[in-house]
This record gives C-alpha cells, structure tokens and sequence, in this order.
C-alpha cells in the first residue's frame, strides 16, 4: 500500500509514527545498535502513549538497573541519549533521508518528537531546512590567573559566546546551567560531549593582566576527542560588559560553522 504524506502543518497521527519507528529500527544503520534500537522503541512508545520519561524509569525498563539507580551519580542515560540522536542523524542523513515522517530528540529531552515533511508539487522539502546544524556546548572558560576576582569575568564571557549561539537559528547550544557542572573539573570532551548529547565542545581559557585580556578557544569533536579549530584573541579591557560582548562576538564570527540563513 502506497503510505499517503501528512498534509504540510500537520501533526503526523501515531499509526504514521510507529510505521516509521518500524523503518528506522529495521535499517542498516540500526540492524546492530541492539541498544539503540531498546531504546529509541521505549521513547517512541511511551511517549505516543502518554508515559512521562525519566532517567530512572529508563535506566530500569532498558538497561535493567535497580531502584536504587541515582541518576545524578550515574550518567548513563544521559550518555545513551546522546549516542541515540547521533545515530538517529545518521540515519536521517543517509537511509531515510526521503522520510515523510522524522524522529528527533531535542537536546536535554527525553520524549521524542515527530516531524512531518512539507510537500510541493509532490517533492519533499525540509519542514525546516538547515535549522540545528550544529549543536555545540559551551565549557566554562578557566581563568589562568590567580586573582579569583576574574572569575566573575570568565562566567560573564562564557554566558555572553552561549547566548550568542543560541541567537543563530542553525545551533543548538546546551544551557549554561547544564555546561557549568563541568567548571573547574579536567574534563574529557568525549564523555562532557557524550552526557550533554552534543556533536562538538567549545572550551576554553582567560589570562587578564592589568587592562589587558587574552582568551584562547578550542572547538573539539565529540566523536573522536580531536580539536578541529582554535583561535586566539586580545582584548584592551573597556568596561567589562562591552569587553564580554565584543570577544564574545569575535569568537562566534571565527568559528568553523555555517551560520548563514
């Protein structure tokens, strides 16, 4: 039977969705991502169902953890989640990428949603082409000084690069709030890279002395641990707000993205 296309605007139904949680769990890309599969089928359902997803219930129902499973010690939902939408981009870029429907999971969520194509004289066009290209997380910059005063400094500056990435309609940039658990900890992008569900890492350093600022950045793949980008930068101090803004706007403006509409 030839599967008729949900109409542009509309909510895909939920027979439409489990037709395409068949395709994707049947695909090459998942045929041996045994957990993968688990777990994108245990999302998928509960959420048609109406079920509310924890960290806990999951850790239980797909990876058999007890009750006594502290997801604030233990990341490995968060993990799993991460290695699940990469698998899924993967997917949507190769095997299904003439889907009618998509399955995506948002950055820090863990219900899934379902995205119908539009359609124009029988050719499928991206619902929303180009947006969330990237989806980068923004580590605290450390600051090399041993004045403790500059630390207001680096948060400021670390705040003002992850707004101005959430501005840019094509990236997806984990909140602040959730990348500042890895302030001053030596850190693996892979595993930060891995809990945070995100494809590359911004981190970072800030040396000040007297009126002059210095920051190095460094954006690193997740995947594979490896820095594709760095740059360095000097700054007069002018005000610490306006000196934030403008290093900010510099480093957004030299990263290796497109940004363009």
């Amino acid at each position: 039977m030839i599967e008729s296309p949900p109409r542009n605007g509309t909510t895909p139904d939920a027979a439409s969705i489990e037709n395409e949680l068949g395709r994707v769990l049947s695909s090459h890309t998942f045929r041996r991502a045994n957990r993968m599969r688990e777990l994108l089928n245990f999302a998928v359902k509960g959420t048609l169902e109406g079920n509310a997803l924890t960290e806990s219930g999951t850790a239980r129902a797909v990876f058999g953890r007890g009750e006594d499973f502290d997801a604030g010690i233990n990341p490995e939902v968060r993990v799993q989640y991460g290695r699940l939408r990469r698998k899924l981009a993967e997917y949507y870029s190769t095997e299904g990428k003439d889907a009618l429907i998509k399955i995506e999971l948002p950055t820090r969520r863990y219900e899934p949603v379902f995205v119908a194509n539009k359609f124009e004289d029988g050719e499928i066009t991206p619902l929303a082409p180009g947006l969330h290209l990237h989806s980068i997380a923004v580590l605290p910059l450390t600051n090399l000084t041993q004045d403790q005063a500059h630390d207001a400094f680096c948060y400021g500056l670390t705040e003002e690069i992850i707004t101005g990435l959430a501005s840019e309609p094509k990236v997806n940039v984990v909140a602040s709030n959730s990348a500042f658990q890895f302030k001053d900890k030596s850190v693996d992008v892979r595993m930060a890279g891995e809990e945070l569900g995100v494809e590359m890492i911004l981190e970072g350093s800030v040396r000040m002395e007297e009126d002059q600022v210095r920051v190095a950045v460094r954006l690193a793949r997740v995947n594979d641990g490896i820095a594709i980008w760095s740059n360095s930068l000097n700054a007069t101090m002018d005000g610490a707000l306006s000196t934030q803004q403008a290093v900010a706007g510099q480093i957004i403006e030299s990263l290796p993205l497109d940004l363009s509409a």
